[in-house]
């Protein structure tokens, strides 16, 4: 009986032993799971870190002022682009105004070529009146009558270019238009007025381009 009472003491001791080592082996497994797990978070947590800095960083270059050199470089090229753009333009402006001045001096040299043209008839006609003239027989009244086409035509040539005689006979004075060479006496002619004609004038238009010579009316 003392015996079996102490085999199965033993027995009971043996198994208690035993619980005991599996219960410290999970502890450990446990704890070595957690380790690991903890170190997995910290891990974790590091790149997240990392991260957040990389953005940072990333936020600290796009942010940042740029420096001497790269402001210096930037006006540096802004300046030969606007130095280009003024060379290109100023040599534009140069051929614009060679043109310009080739067209305005051949626009002088020939602007009166069609007056001209319209001048040479009544240069032709003369050219035969004045070759009739020396012919024997040759009639004055002919001569008069082809020295009035003459005339006739070249007052229609002015006409197309805006020339027109300026009125005077009988006209009040005027010395705007009118330039005074002498006075008569007449009893037809209030005074101060146009009495005689000496030599047309003209205009071109609205301008003057010579003031009749006139005798004005007054008394002597």
């Amino acid at each position: 009986m003392s015996k079996t009472t102490t085999n199965q003491n033993e027995t009971q001791t043996e198994t208690e032993d035993m619980l005991q080592e599996d219960q410290e082996f999970q502890e450990t497994e446990n704890i070595d799971e957690a380790e690991k797990v903890s170190e997995e978070v910290s891990a974790s947590a590091e790149a997240t870190e990392e991260g957040d800095d990389s953005v940072d960083e990333e936020t600290e270059v796009s942010d940042r002022e740029p420096t001497v050199e790269e402001r210096a470089a930037d006006a540096e090229s802004k300046y030969k682009e606007m130095q280009d753009r003024y060379l290109r333009l100023n040599a534009e402006f140069d051929n614009y105004k060679k043109r310009m001045m080739r067209e305005n001096s051949d626009r002088l040299k020939y602007f009166n070529m069609e007056l001209i043209k319209e001048l040479l008839p009544s240069v032709d006609n003369l050219e035969r009146a004045i070759s009739h003239a020396g012919d024997e027989n040759s009639d004055l009244e002919n001569m008069i009558e082809g020295l009035q086409m003459v005339y006739k035509g070249m007052q229609e040539a002015f006409g197309k270019f805006g020339v027109s005689e300026i009125e005077s006979i009988g006209k009040e004075f005027d010395p705007n238009c009118h330039q005074a060479v002498g006075m008569i006496e007449s009893q037809e002619v209030p005074e101060n007025h146009v009495a005689e004609e000496c030599l047309k004038g003209y205009y071109l238009h609205d301008r003057i381009i010579r003031p009749t010579m006139v005798r004005v009316s007054g008394k002597g």
